[in-house]
């Protein structure tokens, strides 16, 4: 159901996209500088720098997430307050999306960091990312036999479910908030775990 309060948290949503290019520009600019050499020069194993550069993005979408959702919580909300318009969301609700959607801008960055790799130029992998999100999703909701599916388990509806907020899905089913992030920690594993199988395999040299 849409609600003035959820609104404004899907809203900083859109940290997650910052979060997914923030992971997608943490190789895919080792690559363009030359740089990644000498990073696999201190760390051979190419797998070993990838967890590496993994748990540095956790963290940072960690930190994304929380400032982009419990900021929307302390500024936004109190103001809707105090204008008279009633936010239609509990103390409780406001813990799961701030928690939800905390976790989701980490796993975005994640997924990021495995498109880049794939992917390895910077401005392809930028496109590709940002085509995905606003671009091919949108389209493909148009498709009556695929619309359904790709508002639920695009990247998206999982956004939306996993910090249980509304979107341009929102007149769909939305899966709820503990499958969603599953769902987006499985994209994101996938990736990774793509990634470092290309990178171990491939001549590192741009």
């Amino acid at each position: 159901m849409t609600t003035p309060g959820r609104d404004v948290f899907g809203l900083a949503g859109l940290a997650q996209t910052f979060a997914l290019l923030l992971g997608v520009l943490a190789v895919t600019s080792e690559f363009r500088h030359g740089t990644i050499t000498s990073s696999l020069l201190i760390t051979p194993q190419r797998s070993r720098l990838l967890v590496a550069k993994l748990v540095n993005l956790i963290r940072a979408g960690l930190v994304l997430g929380l400032l982009a959702f419990a900021g929307a919580a302390a500024i936004v909300l109190p103001v809707l307050s105090t204008r008279g318009v009633a936010s239609l969301v509990d103390t409780g609700e406001v813990i799961r999306i701030v928690a939800g959607g905390t976790i989701a801008t980490a796993l975005f960055a994640a997924l990021g960091l495995g498109i880049g790799t794939v992917v390895r130029n910077q401005v392809g992998a930028i496109i590709a990312a940002l085509s995905l999100l606003y671009v091919l999703e949108p389209l493909l909701t148009f498709i009556p036999a695929v619309g359904d599916a790709v508002q639920r388990f695009g990247l998206g509806g999982l956004s939306s479910g996993a910090s249980d907020t509304t979107g341009f899905q929102s007149d769909v089913g939305l899966l709820g908030q503990t499958p969603a992030l599953l769902v987006l920690a499985a994209y994101a594993v996938t990736s990774l775990v793509l990634s470092s199988a290309i990178l171990r395999r491939r001549d590192v040299v741009a």
